[in-house]
């Protein structure tokens, strides 16, 4: 008596719903995520911020934006004119993956743009919100990456931005303040980080 495998080979029948999935995995990633960095990207940043807004209003709750650019001492433009771009997107992924570790578990990183990165901080008030990007901004400066075989430091600005329930300011708004925090910090002088005034007007 011939003894019967337990396995079955998979026909293109049986393969096609598992491919089309790999197919829908992958195109969700283009869609969302930096190609660079793989961080999220800025339009799907702003969904999620947009949704995470929605829910503090709903729970009363305080949520942060964090925004930093790297200084231009050691930084993107430095990187691309003397080592190439392709350090220069080497130099990006060690700041995306720095900031993925230094972050909270809740928080959310994405790429905004060139050398701008941003965080959206839920449940994070100022004093909380001031703490994590002091902590991102001095631990960044201390860290020593390697870029195609040069050590290299580099430091960034940063601008904060807190929501509070009891304010009328949406998801443009807040990502406005902190980016105008972001301007102060870069003139007056970089690697520091600058705050909005919560007792200011919107």
């Amino acid at each position: 008596m011939k003894s019967r495998s337990s396995c079955s080979s998979f026909s293109p029948t049986r393969r096609a719903p598992l491919e089309n999935a790999r197919l829908f995995v992958r195109a969700n990633e283009l869609a969302t995520r930096d190609g660079v960095t793989g961080l999220y990207n800025h339009r799907h940043f702003f969904d999620m911020l947009g949704a995470e807004l929605s829910r503090a209003v709903r729970h009363s709750q305080e949520l942060a934006i964090i925004m930093l650019d790297l200084d231009k001492a050691g930084g993107l433009k430095f990187v691309n004119d003397n080592y190439g771009h392709l350090a220069g997107d080497e130099l990006l992924q060690h700041v995306a993956q720095f900031l993925l570790q230094h972050v909270r578990r809740a928080d959310v990183v994405g790429r905004y743009g060139g050398d701008e990165f941003i965080i959206l901080a839920p449940q994070t008030g100022p004093e909380q919100a001031r703490t994590l990007a002091e902590r991102i901004c001095a631990q960044l400066a201390e860290t020593t990456f390697e870029i195609s075989g040069h050590p290299l430091s580099v430091t960034v600005s940063v601008g904060v931005a807190v929501f509070a329930p009891d304010r009328n300011c949406d998801a443009d708004c807040l990502v406005r303040e902190a980016d105008r925090e972001l301007y102060v910090a870069k003139q007056s002088g970089g690697n520091r980080v600058s705050m909005t005034d919560l007792n200011s007007p919107a």
